[in-house]
């Protein structure tokens, strides 16, 4: 948001330049929703931001994008049909920024070489699944915070239940493809230490991310096994990058995907009926490892069985915490109604 203190008057700038500025053109979504949310429209000029031919788009202060018009004509900004005419001319790019994605960047490219690949040492007993899951949609009112639960959800290898946890934290890095880690790290971070504290971290964790299936090979499932000394397996239900040819897979066939040549990952069926998954070593376990471990657990679903109940037990949590939350804002209307 300090970036839009920088654009001068009379100028503006777009999401793909402030992705730009932050280090990852990737981000430009995420820019756009970041200021959907801005809850400070007065100090931060968000009415600034534009698309990149040119529309004005959408404005979450008063007055809507009529607003948004106003304010840039007011500023000597033509705008005709919803469009900035000759963009060109009032482009501001030149923003003085630390680039932080690209810090973030840097880190996944070291985290990368500290990642063993090696097969496991013994079998496995148990294994788990961790998920996290959002309490708030998008669309959420300004001004509100966004929160998460992180689940882990421990089986034996028969997929019979064994133990589950969860937590509830306030998240603060927006979702940026590539840079998940970042968002969701410290939800499984505490998570897995208290599981760890309490004696139950299973022999191999799944994770709802990617592990080496990623452009720097540090998805978050590698990020938590390096970080935690773990045997971790990252699965995902659709392709971060590579190249695989998914037309008639079968069941339980295994594709490999390509990076540059590279196996980074595999997909696979697990029942008739589901799509395909795409499973990745994170770190403590090799690549046909993982593979192996994934077909044999029992299941009949798209995901594995770990992933799955950790998915339950997140969207429970999420469902119970806003029917609580429904109810407490009832007992204080109904309490200022008594009054």
């Amino acid at each position: 948001m300090e970036l839009l203190l920088q654009v001068p008057k009379g100028k503006v700038t777009t999401y793909h330049a402030l992705a730009v500025a932050l280090g990852d053109e990737v981000a430009a979504r995420a820019v756009g929703q970041i200021m959907a949310q801005n809850d400070q429209p007065e100090r931060y000029p968000c009415y600034k931001v534009v698309h990149s031919n040119g529309e004005v788009g959408a404005y979450s202060a008063p007055g809507g994008a009529a607003a948004k018009v106003a304010k840039l004509q007011a500023e000597g900004i033509p705008v005709r049909d919803g469009r900035i005419v000759d963009l060109h001319k009032y482009l501001f790019t030149d923003f003085e920024t630390s680039q932080p994605l690209r810090q973030l960047r840097q880190l996944q490219e070291e985290l990368s070489a500290a990642i063993s690949l090696q097969p496991l040492s013994k079998g496995p007993k148990t294994i788990a699944g961790v998920d996290v899951a959002y309490s708030y949609s998008r669309s959420r009112g300004r001004g509100e915070r966004e929160q998460a639960v992180a689940a882990y959800a421990l089986l034996d290898l028969k997929g019979e239940p064994i133990a589950r946890e969860t937590i509830t934290q306030e998240v603060t890095f927006p979702y940026i493809p590539t840079y998940l880690a970042f968002r969701e790290l410290p939800l499984l971070l505490e998570l897995l230490e208290k599981v760890r504290a309490a004696g139950k971290l299973a022999d191999v964790v799944m994770v709802d991310g990617n592990g080496i299936l990623h452009p720097r090979h540090a998805g978050i499932a590698s990020h938590l096994g390096v970080l935690l000394g773990l045997s971790t397996i990252g699965i995902t239900k659709s392709l971060l990058c590579g190249r695989v040819d998914l037309e008639g897979l079968r069941v339980r066939e295994v594709r490999y995907v390509l990076l540059g040549g590279e196996r980074i990952g595999a997909a696979v069926r697990l029942s008739e009926r589901a799509q395909p998954i795409f499973i990745s070593p994170g770190s403590g376990i090799d690549l046909e490892g993982a593979i192996e471990l994934t077909l044999a657990l029992p299941g009949s679903h798209r995901l594995p069985e770990p992933i799955r109940r950790a998915h339950e037990t997140c969207s429970a949590t999420v469902q119970a915490q806003a029917r609580a939350e429904k109810e407490g804002k009832g007992r204080q209307m109904q309490m200022e109604l008594d009054l």
